[in-house]
């Protein structure tokens, strides 16, 4: 397999794959790490660095197919601050098919303190089906809230009252 230098960036080819290795400015302390095995590779390529690119990518900002930061984007993000994804997991901000957070979440099943999506279930949830403290939406399950079709305990209280004489 022959390497080559192209744009600023070693890349490897063979085989129709075609593989990214990038550290800048060094390999020994890379700020920006852009790796990728290419299609067909078995192996996963870990990128490490401030702004970390690749299959596994873990940094400030990482972007990859798994990735791990205060910052990340990928199928499965991790994060401390904001994550996006189709599974994103993250202490404030996630938004993704499957959102989990402590704070704010934006997805198809969204779990958190605030969640929004078809299925939002947090202490507000706001959604299709809303699970919460304080439920929204076309079913709302919770404590308080408003809903086409609500099992909260105000309108239990509601339609007891209906039959107190």
């Amino acid at each position: 397999m022959s390497s080559n230098w192209y744009n600023g960036m070693w890349e490897s080819k063979g085989l129709n794959r075609r593989e990214i290795d990038y550290q800048w400015p060094s390999p020994s302390f890379p700020i920006i790490n852009i790796r990728t095995g290419g299609i067909g590779n078995g192996g996963r390529r870990v990128a490490i660095g401030l702004i970390a690119v690749g299959d596994i990518a873990i940094g400030i900002v990482s972007i990859g197919a798994v990735s791990v930061g205060v910052f990340s984007i990928g199928a499965v993000a991790i994060s401390w601050l904001l994550s996006l994804g189709a599974v994103a997991v993250a202490s404030y901000l996630a938004a993704g098919a499957v959102a989990i957070s402590s704070w704010f979440s934006v997805g198809a099943v969204a779990i958190s303190h605030l969640a929004i999506g078809a299925v939002a279930i947090g202490q507000i949830a706001i959604g299709a089906v809303g699970i919460g403290q304080s439920a929204y939406g076309v079913v709302a399950v919770g404590q308080h809230g408003v809903g086409l079709i609500p099992i909260t305990m105000d309108f239990i209280k509601w339609v007891g009252g209906l039959f107190k004489g």
